[in-house]
């Protein structure tokens, strides 16, 4: 067990071999837990990848526009 000294602005500085060991170079995940807080590697996401689980938008139906004037408009 390390023990680190909370800065300013609450921040913490990790020894250097842990942040290269564990891949915190970029970004970290943080989960608070009953025991504390617990802090992960975020690996970054393709675009592909964030939208995969999104739902699927199917086909709109068709607009009937015949009462729709000008006045209807925002701008």
């Amino acid at each position: 067990m390390k023990t680190l000294p909370l800065e300013t602005d609450h921040k913490i500085k990790l020894p250097r071999d842990w942040v290269q060991e564990l891949g915190l170079e970029s970004a970290v995940m943080l989960e608070r837990t009953d025991e504390g807080i617990l802090i992960r590697p975020y690996t970054t996401q393709t675009w592909d990848e964030i939208y995969a689980e999104k739902l699927k938008i199917g086909t709109p139906a068709a607009l009937d526009l015949s009462e729709v004037s000008g006045d209807d408009l925002i701008f």
